[in-house]
């Protein structure tokens, strides 16, 4: 026992040794990234020497234990700071990747496999608020203004009615129309007792048991349950991006709750970063009438859904949209005939209702006050008014619960119409098809939006596109369908092309995401998404409820059954059975959905060849070594396996480096497939020839695709959560999505960065002392903490995080230029990705660095290609607010070619303002050959060479 005896009393002597150091004066701020790495991993340490010193359990920072600190390492261990820095690390990944539902933390596993399949369904609200931002955010508002935030918000809306019309689908044309069939009576003979008769309703033997007692309700009562159950489904979706305890838009940090947040700095006269300005973090209450309009705007359309239906119901001539108008359906005839008044009013109102939310989405106004420009200062997020939002709200509620009511007095009447050829629930039809042209035209229109091209001109031509469209629906026939169709293709044709020039003519489009045509991707990308969502949940249901094995649907396939009548008819002795089988009972589908089944399909396959060609042409480049800078010569060809090691870890980076480009060919594909969506011919209908059979194979083999596709996505989800009952399904895409505020879709998952910039502020001023009033700091106190210092050290999407919290500061009482303050990035996108997706939040000129063009496609070295010209600053920047004259920059910024997600914040090249600095490739501390990639940057030399310069730049003893 006694070395066991000797070691603990050395290490408790160390320990007290420590204790007894001169306080720190730097403090080195750890913030982990994408990975979402936990704090003991961040630091280096085992959990056990870990404890956390501030925070809660969604948002927390961790220091080394005294005793870990006086552990005695080795020299140059990583996991030993410098002397006098205290090392910390903020965690924040569980508000990224964990949801939170109030009395549901302990939900059972069904409950939440719910809730995180409900995630899912927001991804497209998620894209749509991204989009929202590449938006060009500083555009000159009035008459020559896009109005793209507004096109953005419109196609928000749409997404939200494009799920409306979804769970209408499933709950009233599915289930309520088809899986109830209509009231039979049935005499039944009974011996001795004479005859009776017998109500019984067919139903889908595939729905629950428990929906059995259903069938005795009379169908009004029976649909109104359905359209409660269509709007509870909106509402689901709804509150999973909207509540929860976390309340990210009302967090800010304690230095402008104390009122100091007011520092000369603010009264410059320039005009500051989009994250520099007040209230970019800080709009809560502006952006909750986007709830209202949107909810508002999803009752109106369930109430215009169930009163349509009512109305045309017992009107055959109506039941078909081509020619609706021209047969007189919109006529007073139908709208003033006996019963259908209320109806009639119903979808005035709802009509009505839809278009005045659409204005209004379309006019809220969600930028931060502006700072230092000329125009006046916009209302406050306190000043804002959400009453007529919310009387808007009050107004759709109410008209759906009227259309409720009246439904559900309705009697007993077949929901369906008698024919069967005809759409089992009215409207459903039309709506699908009707948003996805919206979003298509709105989706041409965003091509220019970042060139400024003026919503007095795109918006003209989305109104002509799409009412000449719903015109030439409506009367087909005569030379007004004519017209109606030849201004629809000149508007449209208009449309495109004026947005394309305008992208052509735009100056800075390439050092712009996607060349400028940010928003057309990720709208397209959003619109594709939701449908993919939209048809698997409307096919998978009807697969459910046409299951081989429901007795309604048994079928003998046709040869068989012809084979049988053969040998009946050759021998009726040998089987005087019947052989004959009712045919199964198939559940019509409202057209929309299987055309974007098969459209999917074809899109799939064509990715899957470009995936394809691309490893194959990646192959092929194998014998050309990537340089460690692009352009530079290429080194011999690798004769050690080291250098062979890395040389693949290389060629395999610069594939994942080609993200770009890929994406952009997903949102292109995505387009395509909406828009042949609306091209394609009913699958219903019989094509002759060749080309039939190619078109009825597709439409097989693609409805079944979609039902797999939905199985795998239900599957990753549940897998998902498997460890954590609320973890977020595909945890990196949260972290990446959720960063900015929601401004486009109020249903989007929730902005952690609300939080986590005012947190990580809050701790980087407590340690200087900025969060308090200096009239009440005493002057021992005062003069220990002017000698404090911060090093920022910020790994892969930490380094945005940080970067946005060093832009918050600049209202603090030091202002922009703050020499107590330093970054250390790497394995960082802010280059490469956030400054050219979003140029206005992260580009060169708000950074201070060189752009770069994007990633080369087929090249070998992706980002072997020319630079794009500088960008010319509008005010100062984060590299001269990290500079003091005569000194080198306070930040640094380490880099791999091995890194699949990280490169330079500036250039790959030394020349320049000297931030980069590239990292070893190889991974010392393993045990064996391993390839660094975008972990282990603080294992790494050069990350304690570049943190010790910082520090001396800090204490003014660097160069």
């Amino acid at each position: 026992m006694r070395p066991l005896v000797r070691i603990l009393g050395r290490s408790a002597a160390r320990a007290a040794q420590h204790a007894q150091l001169p306080s720190p004066d730097v403090l080195e701020l750890r913030v982990h990234g994408v990975a979402n790495t936990p704090p003991a991993a961040m630091l280096g340490l085992d959990p056990t020497q870990i404890e956390q010193v501030d925070g809660d359990a969604l948002g927390s920072f961790w220091a080394a234990t005294p005793r870990a600190l006086g552990t005695e390492r080795p020299a140059g261990d990583p996991r030993v700071p410098p002397p006098g820095v205290r090392r910390e690390g903020y965690s924040w990944g569980a508000m990224a990747r964990l949801s939170t539902v109030p009395a549901l933390g302990k939900a059972s596993g069904l409950v939440a496999g719910v809730i995180r399949a409900l995630w899912v369904l927001i991804i497209p609200f998620g894209l749509a608020n991204v989009a929202y931002w590449t938006r060009d955010a500083d555009e000159p508002t009035g008459r020559r203004s896009s109005a793209a935030g507004g096109l953005v918000r419109l196609f928000g809306l749409a997404l939200t009615l494009l799920w409306v019309a979804t769970t209408a689908t499933v709950a009233l044309g599915i289930v309520g129309a088809q899986c109830y069939g209509p009231r039979t009576t049935l005499d039944v003979a009974v011996p001795g007792q004479g005859t009776t008769s017998v109500d019984y309703v067919l139903t889908c033997s595939a729905l629950p048991d428990q929906l059995d007692s259903w069938a005795r309700w009379s169908s009004g009562s029976r649909t109104a349950v359905l359209a409660v159950l269509a709007a509870a489904a909106v509402l689901a979706l709804a509150a999973v991006g909207s509540t929860g305890r976390l309340r990210y838009e009302r967090r800010m940090s304690g230095t402008k709750a104390r009122g100091l947040a007011t520092g000369t700095a603010m009264d410059d006269g320039k005009v500051w970063p989009m994250l520099a300005r007040p209230g970019f973090w800080t709009h809560a209450k502006r952006s909750s009438v986007l709830w209202y309009q949107h909810l508002s705007a999803a009752f109106a359309l369930l109430a215009v859904l169930l009163a349509w239906h009512f109305l045309y119901r017992d009107e055959p001539e109506c039941w078909d949209a081509t020619g609706f108008g021209a047969r007189g359906c919109l006529g007073p005839d139908v709208w003033t005939a006996s019963g259908n008044g209320s109806w009639a009013v119903m979808v005035a109102v709802g009509v009505l209702l839809l278009v005045v939310v659409a204005f209004r989405v379309a006019r809220v106004r969600l930028d931060p006050l502006p700072h230092g420009a000329s125009r006046a200062a916009a209302t406050s997020d306190a000043e804002v008014s959400r009453a007529p939002d919310a009387a808007l709200f009050g107004v759709g509620f109410a008209l759906f619960g009227w259309a409720v009511v009246v439904v559900a007095g309705s009697g007993d009447e077949p929901l369906r119409p008698s024919d069967p050829a005809a759409v089992p629930f009215l409207g459903l039809a039309a709506v699908p098809s009707l948003l996805i042209g919206l979003m298509v035209v709105l989706c041409v229109a965003s091509v220019g939006l970042r060139s400024r091209l003026r919503a007095a001109v795109w918006a003209p031509c989305v109104v002509v596109a799409v009412g000449g469209a719903v015109t030439a629906l409506l009367w087909p026939d005569g030379a007004g369908g004519v017209v109606s169709r030849s201004v629809t293709g000149v508007a449209f044709v208009v449309l495109l092309v004026v947005a394309v020039v305008a992208n052509a003519r735009h100056r800075t489009r390439s050092r712009e995401g996607w060349s400028g045509r940010g928003p057309f991707v990720l709208l397209a990308t959003s619109a594709g998404i939701a449908m993919v969502l939209s048809a698997a949940t409307v096919l998978g249901v009807v697969a459910w409820l046409q299951a081989p094995g429901a007795p309604e649907n048994a079928s003998v396939p046709a040869q068989v059954t012809a084979a049988l009548s053969e040998v009946a008819a050759a021998d009726r002795l040998r089987d005087p059975v019947t052989v004959e089988v009712a045919a199964p009972v198939q559940l019509v589908t409202p057209p929309g959905y299987v055309e974007f089944a098969v459209m999917s399909v074809a899109v799939i396959a064509v990715l899957a060849v470009l995936m394809i060609v691309l490893s194959a042409r990646m192959g092929a480049l194998r014998s050309r070594p990537l340089p460690v800078i692009p352009g530079d010569a290429p080194p011999a060809t690798p004769d050690k396996g080291v250098d062979q090691a890395i040389q693949r870890g290389r060629r395999h980076a610069a594939l994942a480096h080609r993200a770009e480009r890929i994406v952009g060919v997903v949102g292109t594909a995505f387009f395509l497939a909406l828009v042949g969506t609306l091209l394609l011919p009913d699958p219903d209908e019989q094509v002759a020839g060749f080309w039939g059979d190619v078109w009825d194979l597709g439409v097989q083999w693609s409805t079944k695709a979609v039902v797999l596709a939905f199985g795998l996505v239900v599957a990753s989800v549940v897998g998902a959560g498997s460890k954590k009952s609320l973890a977020r399904p595909w945890g990196l895409l949260w972290d990446l999505m959720c960063f900015l505020p929601r401004a486009a879709h109020p249903f989007a998952p929730p902005c952690y960065a609300e939080r986590v910039v005012p947190e990580l502020r809050a701790r980087i001023d407590t340690w200087l002392g900025d969060d308090l009033d200096p009239a009440s700091v005493p002057p021992s106190q005062r003069r220990s903490l002017q000698g404090r210092r911060v090093v920022i050290s910020a790994h892969s999407l930490g380094g945005v995080v940080a970067v946005a919290a060093l832009l918050a500061r600049w209202d603090g009482p030091a202002g922009p230029n703050d020499d107590r303050v330093a970054l250390l990035t790497y394995g960082t996108q802010l280059r490469a990705y956030f400054g050219r997706f979003f140029p206005e939040l992260f580009g060169p000129a708000v950074l201070g660095t060189h752009p770069v063009a994007p990633a080369r496609l087929w090249a070998a070295d992706p980002w072997a290609a020319p630079l794009p010209a500088d960008a010319a600053p509008d005010a100062i920047t984060v590299v001269e607010s990290l500079t003091t004259p005569g000194h080198p920059t306070r930040w640094r910024s380490l880099w791999r070619r091995t890194d699949f997600i990280g490169f330079p914040v500036d250039a790959y090249s030394a020349d320049g303002t000297g931030i980069d600095h590239p990292a070893q490739e190889v991974d010392d501390v393993a045990y064996l050959l391993t390839i660094a990639a975008h972990s282990g940057y603080p294992n790494a030399p050069e990350y304690r060479g570049q943190l010790d310069e910082l520090v001396g730049l800090l204490r003014n003893d660097g160069p």
